[in-house]
């Protein structure tokens, strides 16, 4: 038998009654001790949500930082081809 928990309270009181930082987004709340009982993690995926919500989290690297990784890489191969190369021909 799966007990169901009565989220009322928490959902009531979930934003602190302090007002939210100056330089916070307009709109943007503070969470209360509560409101942070709100937040589950869904154990196979990791996938993070609020009141059962799905939070969107993204890491995307943009086609700046994506060229200069390969670039970085590429230069840290050739690099150890050639010292390989000279370790081997004794130079």
């Amino acid at each position: 038998m799966r007990l169901e928990t009565d989220l009322s309270d928490f959902r009531n009181s979930r934003f602190s009654r302090e007002p939210a930082p100056s330089h916070w987004p307009r709109g943007v709340r503070q969470l209360s001790a509560k409101g942070s009982d709100l937040f589950g993690v869904h154990e196979e995926t990791g996938n993070l949500y609020w009141d059962g919500k799905l939070v969107q989290t993204t890491n995307r690297l943009g086609n700046f930082e994506r060229g200069l990784a390969i670039a970085l890489a590429a230069s840290l191969v050739s690099l150890a081809v050639l010292d390989a190369i000279r370790f081997f021909l004794g130079h």
